[in-house]
């Protein structure tokens, strides 16, 4: 029996080896294949940029720049690229396993600055990075299962933010109108302007608005709120609570209410800003 065993064990580490020799070890974890992939395109005939990947970090940089250019890095991925029409489409995919779970890959996407565009990112698990230095772009959709997101001094016409599972942190971010949602993960928002919805089921929110020129409306289920607006805003505010408490240091010119609701207006009471809350406190500063 033994020296059954023992022959099987020899006949399996030859196929192995076979196997090794004939691929060159690719998709043996204890093998990682070290790649970098690239990808170029010119932005005249690009509108659209979507890029989809499940496990691998993706940052997008805004350059001074002629081309679209796309780096991938790491080990068992390969970058795969193609223009449908005016559209533009990286995608990530795996390749064998990952043993080493230290060794990360991540995608660079540097475009040009003048850029005005859309684009699109679809991450499954991995990290969101944008570096806007100042890009304004028309239509910007992000959506990330349990990666975090993060967008630096970037306009855009209408943004939308998906989390299901991570942080989210938008700084000196500008748009007409924003939908931020996420599901479980702590949200920041630092001198942000525009029209905002952001709809949270449970994580703290953090909000800091540079002006208010627009509605704002939170709902959050489960987490604290903490809202900071410019003291010559224009607004009409009404939060309303489950349990938890409002508390203010705003200087509004007229308030109304108790522990769990609060009205407040400044000036004429032109932007509307809205919210709700099941559990947690709020404080508007």
């Amino acid at each position: 029996m033994k020296k059954t065993v023992g022959k099987l064990m020899i006949i399996a580490g030859i196929l192995i080896l076979a196997a090794l020799a004939f691929n060159g070890g690719r998709g043996l974890f204890f093998s990682p294949e070290k790649t970098l992939d690239s990808a170029s395109a010119s932005p005249k005939k690009i509108k659209s940029i979507d890029i989809r990947s499940n496990s691998v970090t993706v940052t997008v940089k805004a350059e001074n720049r002629a081309d679209i250019d796309a780096e991938l890095s790491g080990a068992n991925a390969r970058l795969k690229s193609s223009e449908r029409g005016d559209t533009l489409e990286l995608s990530v995919q795996q390749e064998g396993f990952r043993f080493f779970f230290f060794q990360k890959n991540e995608l660079i996407v540097k475009i040009p600055n003048e850029y005005q565009d859309n684009l699109s990112i679809t991450s499954g698990s991995g990290n969101v990075k944008i570096s806007g230095d100042g890009l304004s772009l028309q239509k910007v959709s992000l959506s990330s299962g349990s990666g975090s997101q993060r967008i630096g001094d970037l306009a855009a016409k209408e943004l939308s933010v998906r989390g299901t599972s991570g942080n989210i942190q938008l700084e000196n971010v500008e748009t007409e109108k924003a939908d931020v949602r996420s599901t479980s993960g702590n949200t920041t928002l630092d001198r942000v302007k525009g029209e905002f919805a952001v709809k949270q089921t449970s994580g703290s929110l953090e909000a800091d608005f540079s002006a208010v020129d627009a509605p704002l409306r939170i709902n959050q289920t489960s987490g604290n709120v903490k809202l900071e607006l410019p003291d010559d805003a224009d607004i009409r505010l009404k939060a309303t609570l489950t349990s938890g408490n409002i508390k203010h240091s705003y200087p509004f010119d007229h308030t109304e209410g108790d522990k769990r609701t609060l009205i407040g207006t400044k000036g004429n009471g032109k932007n509307n800003i809205e919210i709700s809350s099941t559990s947690g406190n709020v404080s508007i500063d």
